[in-house]
């Protein structure tokens, strides 16, 4: 949007998914400093759809800046409004809508928020079915459309990498016999590095 000397760099990654290769784009929580520039790259990759993996606060550790409106009054990031619409909770998520401004351009965005996922861990064998059942609602949304989801959790490899494998395997179960866990991974840490961070998220898999 603007030619300011280091703008055009943000902390993220095109990831390849099961249909085609910028699926995803793995990024870090927005930070404070950085809360604008994400909120920019949202717009300008047309994303309508974010996940995110993480809580703001884990372990009275910030992982994440609180990056979007508190209530349902617009609220200016940089140059782009952003307005939320709408928010659904569950004991596992929150779903929000929000509508994004720029100039005379306007983007809706759902921003699905995963609650219960440990920060280096993987969620527990009762709430394994829950986190399936998030990636299909996910997967559902992303059908409709072929623009990047956008995907963080705090430093956007573990988490955000596990969920990226998870959504790969669904749709690759439903066409084929078997799977090559190894090497997806494999192929997903070559667009970015520790994707699918620990040995408990890849058991997970």
């Amino acid at each position: 949007m603007h030619n300011d000397e280091g703008a055009d760099y943000i902390n993220a990654n095109y990831i390849p998914g099961y249909r085609h290769s910028k699926e995803y784009i793995a990024t870090q929580g927005p930070l404070p400093e950085t809360r604008n520039d994400f909120w920019k790259m949202v717009l300008q990759q047309k994303s309508s759809i974010i996940v995110m993996l993480t809580q703001c606060n884990e372990r009275r550790r910030v992982k994440c800046d609180h990056y979007w409106p508190f209530t349902d009054e617009p609220v200016m990031y940089g140059d782009i409004s952003v307005e939320m619409l709408s928010e659904e909770g569950s004991p596992e998520w929150i779903i929000r809508k929000f509508r994004l401004g720029y100039a005379d351009e306007t983007l809706d965005v759902l921003h699905l928020n995963y609650t219960s996922w440990p920060d280096h861990g993987v969620p527990t064998v009762n709430a394994i079915e829950s986190i399936l059942q998030f990636v299909h609602i996910v997967r559902q949304q992303a059908n409709r459309t072929k623009d990047p989801i956008i995907v963080h959790c705090s430093a956007g490899v573990g988490r955000t990498g596990t969920f990226m494998a998870l959504d790969r395997l669904m749709q690759h179960i439903r066409e084929h016999e078997f799977v090559d866990i190894l090497g997806m991974v494999s192929d997903m840490r070559s667009h970015r590095l520790s994707m699918v961070q620990t040995e408990h998220q890849c058991v997970l898999l």
